[in-house]
């Protein structure tokens, strides 16, 4: 058993933000953020601190003069006429919570709002917020102030009575609330400000989004809060606490980075440093007994986050478990010193403790030693396992794909295509279930036999996958006709929707007669056959192997339906959902004498003679494990398919 997690000093002291929700994320569309200008910030800063000035007075001060001075000054600058009119569309959805009473939908407005706002940056979105909230706020405690003099004022007040909140608005002075407030939105400026010139950007910039979320949602809850006719002055106080707090933090985030940063002559020493150098810089992490075992060893550096998946862990951990004393695994979790909090804590000795490889704990690798990661080694946020020699040279800046393309047979793991080629040849793989089943763990209760299967000419085996259960069903009864009429053996083995944990049917849904392949068996599939296409691409091959697996990873990456018939150790016939469907609806016209042996041709007789008619065309989404693909052929109609990039933070 690994030793207890020791809560690192960062942990303890500085701030990790992470209670942003999925329908916040959501409403971000665009990649291209309207922002806030550094004086124009300020600017806004001081229209606030005018507006709650006025709500807190206890007398009325006419600062309209002053105020229309600020608004004038705001409009001179590009832009700023849209955001003046998004406060004002704001400040009347947050008014009207106000006078609703507690029966407004506040996460619809929250969501509209955002919805509204999803081309601003999260600094211009709590900025507008607040000022869109003092605003509101503004115009109620005019009201109320005006009651006794303003004739207007005090029949708006009337109608208002018994359906408005009490308009209390010094309770959130008495709460320091206000106070609160403005010392967030100065240091949530300050931040945005320092993010432009850090160079540890990429580490700032999840801490501070975070906070910004958390302020943003904050802000909708008070004008919730204010909504209510009982006393509200406990959860203000506790909402000015959590601002507080979140100042502080944000505070402590800057210090902390300020003092972390590192300066061109440090990051410059590193990355002039040989490949030797470095690991032994790395070794210094690692325990002296640990470090005894890396002499003269071939070391796979496996670089990771900590939301790299159980599955592949256990996949690589059973391959580590048989590679005979070839190689040993150094794993360096990347994580940033301030994101590793007590949950990631749990997270690293969770996975540490699932492994025999050597792990080193992510609060003691240095921050130039990341950056040099990133930089030289390439590492963005799939892992990757950089393959090291017995005398410190890089063999392979990623040996993954090769992992679980060959297994260990891929040791030495060498960069250089002969390898591939030989080892391709050696086995002399075509499209068949022998390829994607080589090397892949199966449970001992699975009832897949892939060596016998293979040997009875007379047995039909059907891979098939999606989560369409109506799609599914159908399916599953029309092949089983089929195979029947045609007098052949039937195996069926569903796949799931792609390698993401947990997605597909179950056999009770599906029927007990279907072998369901699950959990890390799954992932060991898909990653195998992205393994394969890359290195078809690496190889420059665009022969049936590559096609077909192009077809397969197109159709399951993307959740859609598809299936793969074999019989005996000829190769597989590869089709979309759509087509498989349509080839076993329409059996009774191609059965002829298609039975027995020849089924399997039948099958591929009739998807070429329907391929124009149904459309199978593929939307393919590859992680990035290496060199980009370039152009490629859609496998269906043979015309060059278009390139784009995706960002996607999560598999949904």
């Amino acid at each position: 058993m690994a030793a207890e997690p020791e809560t690192s000093p960062a942990a303890s002291r500085y701030y990790s933000f992470d209670k942003s929700s999925q329908q916040i994320q959501m409403t971000n569309k665009t990649n291209s953020f309207q922002t806030l200008e550094p004086d124009v910030g300020q600017h806004l800063l001081d229209l606030i601190q005018s507006i709650f000035k006025i709500v807190v007075a206890s007398e009325d001060i006419d600062q309209s003069a002053e105020l229309n001075k600020m608004i004038s000054k705001l409009e001179t600058f590009q832009g700023m006429r849209q955001v003046l009119n998004d406060i004002r569309d704001i400040s009347c959805e947050m008014s009207c919570n106000l006078l609703a009473a507690g029966s407004g939908n506040v996460e619809k407005t929250k969501t509209a709002v955002l919805e509204r706002l999803g081309s601003y940056s999260w600094s211009a979105k709590v900025v507008i917020a607040i000022a869109a909230f003092a605003s509101s706020i503004g115009e109620l405690s005019m009201l109320v102030k005006h009651r006794d003099d303003e004739p207007m004022a005090k029949f708006l007040v009337n109608i208002l009575k018994g359906y408005s909140p009490k308009l209390d608005l010094k309770a959130l002075a008495e709460a320091k609330l206000i106070k609160g407030m403005l010392e967030v939105v100065r240091t949530n400026l300050d931040f945005s400000k320092r993010l432009k010139q850090e160079s540890m950007k990429e580490q700032m910039l999840e801490h501070y989004l975070n906070a910004t979320k958390d302020i943003f949602d904050i802000v909708f809850q008070i004008s919730t809060v204010l909504s209510k006719r009982e006393d509200v002055h406990v959860e203000l106080e506790s909402f000015s606490t959590q601002l507080t707090d979140i100042n502080i933090k944000l505070q402590q985030n800057m210090e902390y980075f300020a003092a972390q940063r590192i300066s061109p002559k440090a990051y410059e020493e590193v990355s002039e440093i040989s490949t030797s150098e470095l690991i032994a810089k790395i070794k210094k992490y690692i325990e002296v007994r640990d470090s005894e075992k890396l002499r003269n060893k071939h070391v796979l550096f496996l670089i990771s986050d900590l939301n790299i998946s159980i599955e592949e862990i256990k996949v690589l951990e059973r391959l580590y478990e048989k590679n005979e004393g070839k190689y040993e695994i150094v794993w360096l979790p990347i994580v940033g010193l301030l994101a590793y909090d007590e949950k990631a804590a749990a997270r690293f000795w969770e996975l540490r403790q699932m492994t025999k490889w050597i792990g080193v704990e992510p609060s003691r690798i240095e921050e130039e030693v990341i950056q040099y990661i990133k930089r030289d080694w390439h590492f963005l946020k799939e892992a990757i396992a950089v393959s090291v020699n017995e005398v410190g040279e890089i063999t392979c800046l990623n040996a993954l794909p090769m992992l679980w393309t060959w297994g260990n047979r891929a040791f030495p793991f060498t960069d250089k295509i002969t390898l591939w080629n030989e080892l391709d040849e050696r086995n002399g793989w075509t499209w068949r279930l022998e390829l994607l089943f080589d090397q892949l763990t199966l449970p001992g209760d699975s009832g897949i036999d892939i060596q016998s299967w293979t040997k009875s000419e007379g047995t039909l085996v059907c891979l098939f996958g999606g989560g369409d259960i109506s799609w599914n069903q159908e399916f599953i009864q029309k092949v089983k006709y089929a195979a029947s009429s045609a007098g052949v053996a039937l195996k069926l083995v569903y796949l799931g929707e792609g390698k993401n944990k947990g997605k597909g049917l179950t056999r009770n849904q599906l029927g007990r007669d279907v072998l369901v392949i699950q959990s890390e068996s799954q992932w060991q599939f898909w990653s195998r056959l992205e393994s394969i296409l890359y290195a078809k691409i690496r190889l420059g091959k665009k022969d049936e192997v590559m096609q077909e697996a192009l077809k397969v990873v197109g159709y399951g990456g993307n959740g859609e339906e598809w299936a793969m018939f074999s019989m005996g150790e000829g190769a597989m016939v590869t089709t979309s959902g759509k087509t498989a469907l349509t080839i076993m609806e329409d059996y009774q016209m191609w059965r002829s004498d298609m039975i027995g042996v020849r089924f399997l041709e039948g099958i591929k007789k009739y998807k070429e003679l329907i391929t124009t008619k149904v459309h199978s065309c593929i939307n393919l989404h590859l992680p990035v494990m290496g060199q980009i693909p370039g152009i490629m052929i859609c496998p269906e109609c043979s015309k060059v398919m278009d390139v784009f990039y995706t960002y996607r933070c999560c598999p949904e």
